[in-house]
């Protein structure tokens, strides 16, 4: 048993040392990598990957999102920082933010004022706006817009929000007030926008992290039956069928054993019982059957008190019982015809 667990444990052991060893190669990899300005990818003093970081330290949590907007689950708070005119502006991502901020979602736009009145949504707006709110955050404004269902929130000054000077500034208070007013522990960052982006989401973020957890689990356990072979518990493989273990085998027979010897005198016990209770009254009666029933009887209450009693000696005891039982009866046959 021991040398079963040693073995499944360093099997587990190897498989956590290769993961780790991906993981962190595919770490590297990424931190290396030349991503493109103003992504929470780049680490560069044109990114904001610090503020995609500090989200998560604020107790969000936080993802990033490659996909168009109509392919968004659940409800989170959707970040975009400096979108690409082009794309924000495509026909098809207007009519998927239309209907995803109608469903209530909010909007966080980090903005640069030189490129505000190129944007589609600002014009949705004005279209659609309940009411408005401007509130000063150091060198940071920010502006909410209700509309009649969804809630736009636009910061400006976005130089603030990029690595080289997030330290520095307001910004990232800013910010983080911004979502802790909106109260959602959900927040994306949209990389879609920067030409990150993919047609539709995978099998692989369809399935959600549940089902990605089960899928790591179900490969696992495929590979430890490549590695060390299908061995169910209490059994081994045979050429053709399972067989039992030896000591299961063992345990199998003496619980069968210990089964038989409990039930004969069981079975016993049932003809003793019934046979004093039918014929009790000829036993009280002086003749040949008294003497006869007294001596079997005794050999019967011998059997009980030791609890141990064999298949042959049960199936003597039985017909010599059950020829006494004849006897008894006929001769009170004979009785009532003289």
């Amino acid at each position: 048993m021991k040398s079963r667990l040693r073995k499944c444990l360093l099997s587990i052991l190897i498989i956590l040392i290769l993961f780790v060893a991906i993981l962190v190669l595919y770490s590297v990899t990424v931190h290396e990598k030349d991503y493109p300005d103003y992504t929470s990818y780049s680490a560069k003093k044109t990114g904001i990957k610090a503020l995609y970081l500090l989200t998560g330290r604020c107790g969000f949590q936080v993802s990033r999102y490659h996909y168009p907007v109509k392919f968004i689950r659940e409800n989170p708070v959707m970040v975009v920082y400096r979108p690409v005119n082009s794309l924000f502006n495509d026909t098809e991502e207007q009519d998927g933010l239309k209907k995803w901020l109608g469903n209530g979602n909010t909007l966080v736009l980090i903005l640069d004022e030189r490129n505000i009145g190129d944007l589609w949504i600002f014009d949705f707006i004005s279209e659609t706006r309940q009411w408005y709110e401007v509130v000063k955050a150091g060198n940071v404004s920010v502006t909410w817009y209700g509309l009649e269902k969804g809630l736009v929130c636009v910061l400006d000054n976005a130089d603030s929000f990029l690595n080289e000077n997030i330290a520095t500034s307001s910004a990232a208070v800013a910010f983080i007030n911004v979502l802790a007013r909106i109260n959602n522990p959900k927040v994306i960052f949209n990389e879609y926008f920067h030409f990150m982006q993919l047609p539709s989401p995978g099998i692989w973020d369809l399935i959600g992290h549940t089902g990605q957890l089960i899928v790591i689990q179900l490969f696992i356990v495929i590979l430890l039956v490549v590695i060390r072979g299908w061995k169910p518990f209490g059994r081994v493989r045979g050429d053709k069928k399972m067989v039992m273990r030896p000591e299961n085998e063992v345990v199998n027979a003496l619980s069968g054993l210990y089964q038989r010897m409990k039930a004969y005198p069981l079975v016993l016990s049932n003809y003793y019982g019934y046979f004093t209770q039918k014929y009790g009254r000829y036993l009280t009666m002086p003749g040949a059957h008294k003497e006869k029933a007294g001596n079997l009887l005794a050999e019967c209450e011998y059997h009980l008190r030791r609890g141990v009693l064999s298949k042959k000696e049960l199936k003597n005891i039985v017909l010599r019982l059950e020829k006494l039982e004849y006897e008894i009866n006929n001769s009170g046959q004979t009785r009532r015809k003289e």
